[in-house]
């Protein structure tokens, strides 16, 4: 009898996991946390971390009572920080279900926004985040959400086969919140009018003004998720910033609390209902209030800055184009593209020639600013990487020889970017980030066999949150000029190298930064919103004197200039183009203060941008060594339809039961169980417990797994012909299956290559109820026999290298790779033949003793029409040696399968198939939302499949075909859940037949449908 664990934990596992689980894959064990705790908060923090845990504790309490009482909500417990500053990353995170929030240190730099004291913005928005969320919390902090699920199956009359593989996959949650992006965004942006860590800056002005000037502003449906390209998702913030802001202004900051606490309401499916009942009018209305209040004010913006003065657009393609760099002959420039990429992380350094417009790519994962070498020979650039010994993803520097054609790595987890080489070529500088804070730092090049560096030395001793951005030698090699930040905007420092003095040189109330050297020395070319847009500017540095050589509309930054001509990075509704100027004009900067600060909140005084705090003296705090706190148990409700059973009718088709989480706060060790029941007390049961921490011994020996416990049992009743020498007796039997896996998983290699090895106990048995046999009359009791016993040792490799992009999951393009070696070692009842001894049945065991490969590769390829994709699917399994029974079988049906042929229809030791699909997109983009569903695309597939499964030998002529079409939706429930849905239908060619116990079969040329409603595509290729 056929019934295997693993078709039950298809449906919802990934399912959920897809939303829920968190953790960072890259564990870092080697890391010792403490602890400080304050009157409301428990800030957890890393060796290395001390500063920035001592600014965000100080912080914390200071925001605590503002930020509580605008919204009348406290925590019920003490809300647990976790500071991250292991890699170049700057985040925040909050899991306002746990009360938990994560930073990371290192300070934003991000092109699209401007420039604010990291920690106290970060700090305070985060903070906002889990308050607001849980005022609008519809069952409070304990049940994020309750799960409907659906399981249909497909129609099995195999009497080996107690039910089929699932054709029918809902997982559906009902959400305990449900605000859109730009209201957490824009609230948490917002924060407080008496908390200006946050502010409405130029460079948000920049992209609405843009966005409204061009008729591009984000539709209402468009605002209330993300899952956009990096441009658009910041447009949610900036738009959800402005709205909110509008709300308080036009209605009150009062009306942010009441909307929120509307939406706690479990019928109340959309924002637009909340706003009705707060504001007195929907949605739909408050949008266009404010899209009007928009357009009239950009317009009246423009109409004051007068004749543009700008480049030619050479470079257009993608949305973010930055870092222009002239080679030393002026021929020719490079700069850093995110080209077609959804997103920035993917830009490449591309070099531009200006005599023939022809551009080509040089090296892929470069966003740092660039540095040629004297010689033109040569570029230095950083780029981040995870190859260093713990994993970290930290930023190094990098040489390029155009001559040789090759990259070259000069620094190992240094945490050094956006270098600068001084003109003679002997020394490079480059910044270095530690503890939130980053300095500037200096190294001798040399030239022995290779390029190589030596000799560091740092020349800045900033140690209170101070940031470096951008960093030029003068054409002496004396000096280095850059833009560097204190608390908001940023100013321009000079600083003499040989003696490591550094004196402001721009340090006024706009930003100033990108600065770069003329070729003589004598003045400073660099970016300035002194007008309320970021312009290009001339600074004379002998007189002081500041001239300006672009007036444009969106925004002008990073420029370079030579022998008169200027490249520079410009703004458009669109995002950062490269603009070229081939004869610089120069002209007196008018005299008028536009726009930014005009928009934002000012119905309070306190409004204006306040520097009044001081950081650099903090009070000492009281440390410990950590000791693992958890988050409070979450439960998921669960009421499942489950209708494996072809008898069931009515109640019994329905389980009920929960999913459980916790988890220790820093990742050190996680719980996730569940537990469903029906009426016939038919169960399911999960455990799975990981644990990230420094694993006995195994550490101790260098090795750095994470170590994952599961365990499963599950239950199902049927009634069945049991064969007892001559007789063939009904009888009822209840199959209890159980499995535990324990395994060890790792990076291997590469960041994206996952190695797991680990050993898995399966014990399936069947719990015989008592019954009589005829011809003696004799009552045989109920017993539970063992009909299998599993044990396999198992080795698993996962190579995973997908293109990120915002359609990724439902069109992805890129590889995946999968191999796993097992030895297995079984015990099987095959026949269910049992023997009478002393009263009891007892089975009669073979043992299956074998080798199992079982590999699988996808591959997929992007086609020339946009969005349009090939998919390779790839799989072979093949238990090695002389064939073994049936059980242990390789499956190639159903809906992970050839999906024209039912799932156990082919079978056999050995299994080969090829899928191919070619996606493309029928709506990109749609935007559609209906109460709590949003729709963002929709795509089809048609697929094509060719396999087959066998014992011993095949021939091509016995290979299956099949082929099909599927549609699939993404979209978003309740704004903050992923939801996917897809339905196909295939058909198989070949009608084929097998006999199985003694009954003739035949399957094939049929229509097959299959449907789902889940979290991810992944898991079903």
């Amino acid at each position: 009898m056929k019934i295997f664990l693993k078709i039950y934990l298809f449906m919802f596992l990934f399912s959920f996991f897809s939303f829920a689980q968190f953790d960072d894959e890259f564990i870092h064990p080697e890391i010792d946390w403490f602890t400080m705790e304050t009157e409301h908060f428990l800030i957890h923090y890393h060796s290395g971390a001390e500063k920035t845990a001592k600014v965000v504790e100080k912080t914390e309490e200071e925001i605590y009572e503002p930020i509580t009482s605008l919204y009348n909500h406290k925590p019920d417990q003490k809300v647990n920080f976790i500071i991250k500053d292991y890699d170049d990353y700057s985040n925040g995170i909050t899991y306002f279900y746990d009360n938990r929030i994560e930073i990371w240190a290192s300070a934003l730099d991000f092109e699209l926004r401007g420039m604010h004291n990291w920690l106290r913005d970060v700090v305070t928005h985060e903070f906002t985040h889990n308050i607001q969320m849980q005022v609008a919390m519809k069952f409070g902090r304990r049940v994020p959400a309750i799960y409907f699920q659906w399981l249909g199956y497909e129609k099995e009359n195999r009497p080996d086969v107690l039910y089929g593989f699932p054709n029918v996959i809902v997982s559906y949650p009902f959400a305990g919140i449900n605000v859109p992006a730009w209201f957490a965004e824009g609230t948490a942006q917002f924060n407080h009018p008496d908390l200006n860590y946050d502010y409405w800056d130029t460079h948000r002005d920049m992209i609405l003004r843009m966005q409204v000037l061009d008729d591009k502003l984000l539709s209402w449906e468009e605002l209330n998720s993300f899952g956009k390209t990096s441009l658009g998702n910041e447009s949610v913030y900036n738009s959800g910033f402005s709205l909110v802001e509008f709300i308080a202004k036009n209605y009150g900051v009062n009306k942010l609390e009441e909307i929120s606490r509307y939406l706690r309401s479990p019928f109340r499916l959309s924002i637009d209902e909340a706003i009705k009942k707060s504001l007195g009018i929907d949605g739909k209305e408050l949008y266009n209030q404010w899209k009007e209040h928009l357009r009239q004010r950009y317009t009246k913006q423009v109409q004051i800055i007068g004749d543009k003065v700008e480049g030619e657009i050479v470079a257009n393609v993608g949305f973010g184009n930055f870092y222009p760099k002239f080679s030393p002959d002026g021929k020719k420039f490079v700069y850093v593209s995110n080209k077609e990429s959804d997103y920035f992380s993917p830009s490449a350094i591309y070099l531009y020639d200006l005599e023939n417009g022809k551009e080509e790519k040089i090296v892929e994962g470069v966003s740092s600013s660039i540095s040629w070498s004297a010689d033109g020979k040569k570029i230095f650039y950083s780029k981040k990487t995870r190859k260093n010994k713990n994993w970290r993803s930290l930023y190094d520097v990098f040489v390029y020889d155009f001559e040789l054609k090759r990259e070259k790595r000069l620094t190992y987890g240094l945490r050094a970017n956006n270098p600068a080489v001084s003109p003679d070529g002997k020394y490079i500088a480059f910044i270095i980030y530690e503890d939130g804070t980053a300095n500037i730092a200096i190294a001798e090049i040399k030239f022995n066999r290779e390029i190589e560096i030596s000799g560091f030395k740092k020349l800045t001793d900033f140690r209170n949150g101070e940031q470096v951005y951008n960093i030029c030698f003068s054409p002496d090699g004396r000096k280095l000029i850059f833009d560097y930040s204190i608390k908001d905007n940023r100013d321009i420092g000079i600083l003499d190298v040989g003696i490591a003095e550094f004196k402001p040189l721009l340090a006024t109330q706009s930003d100033e930064r990108n600065p770069v050297f003329s070729e003589d020395g004598r003045k400073v070319y660099f970016s300035s919103d002194r007008n309320g847009i970021f312009n290009i500017y001339e600074l004379d540095l002998t007189s002081g004197e500041i001239l300006q050589l672009t007036n444009v509309f969106g925004g002008a930054f990073m420029p370079d200039v030579k022998e008169g001509k200027l490249v520079y990075s410009t703004y458009t509704s669109t995002g950062f183009k490269i603009a070229y100027i081939e004869k610089i004009k120069k002209f007196k900067p008018k005299e008028f203060e536009l726009l930014a600060f005009a928009n934002s909140f000012d119905a309070f005084s306190s409004s204006k941008i306040s520097n009044d705090y001081d950081d650099t003296n903090l009070p000492e705090f009281k440390v410990r060594e950590y000791k693992n706190v958890y988050t409070s148990l979450s439960f998921y409700p669960v009421l499942r339809f489950d209708n494996y059973n072809k008898h069931d009718r009515g109640i019994d088709l329905l389980k009920f039961g929960f999913y459980t989480y916790s988890t220790d706060v820093v990742g050190k060790y996680s719980l996730f169980a569940g537990a469903l029941i029906n009426r016939k007390f038919e169960r399911d049961l999960f455990l799975m417990f990981e644990f990230n921490d420094r694993f006995p011994i195994l550490y101790h020996l260098g090795f750095k797994p994470k170590f994952t416990l599961e365990a499963y049992n599950v239950t199902r009743t049927t009634k069945f012909l049991l064969e007892l020498g001559l007789n063939l007796i009904p009888v009822d039997i209840v199959y209890h299956l159980t499995e535990v896996d324990l395994y060890f998983g790792w990076k291997f290699l590469m960041p994206n290559l996952n190695a797991k090895t680990g050993f898995t106990f399966s014990r399936y048995s069947a719990e015989i109820k008592s019954f009589t046999i005829p011809e003696t009359k004799t009552l045989v009791p109920s017993s539970d026999d063992v009909y299998f016993i599993g044990r396999v040792f198992y080795l698993n490799l996962n190579y995973k290298s997908i293109r990120p992009k915002r359609n990724s999951d439902i069109n992805p393009v890129g590889r995946k790779l999968n191999l796993r070696l097992s030895y297995e070692l079984n015990k099987l009842n095959p026949d269910g033949t049992y023997e009478f001894k002393d009263g009891f049945l007892v089975p009669v065991y073979k043992n299956f003793n074998f080798w199992r490969i079982d590999f699988g590769w996808n591959e997929y390829v992007k086609l020339p029409f946009r969005n349009h994709t090939l998919g390779f699917v790839l799989r072979y399994g093949s238990i090695i040696g002389k064939p073994v029974n049936e059980f242990f079988n390789f499956y190639g049906g159903g809906l992970i399968g050839m999906r024209g042929y039912l799932f156990y229809s082919l079978g056999g030791n050995e299994f080969l198939s090829l899928k191919m699909v070619y996606r493309f997109p029928i709506i990109e983009d749609v935007s559609l939302q209906g109460l709590h569903i949003g729709l963002q695309r929709v795509y089809s597939g048609l697929f094509f499949d060719f396999g087959n499964a066998w014992d011993e030998g095949t021939r091509l002529r016995d290979f299956k075909k099949d082929v099909g079409i599927e549609l699939r939706f993404d979209g978003t429930s309740f704004y903050v859940f992923p939801m996917k849905i897809f339905a196909s239908v295939a058909y198989g060619f070949d009608k084929f037949e097998k006999v199985i116990n003694k009954e003739k079969f035949s399957f094939g040329r049929e229509l097959r449908f299959y449907f789902g409603v889940i979290f991810e595509f992944d898991s079903l290729e």
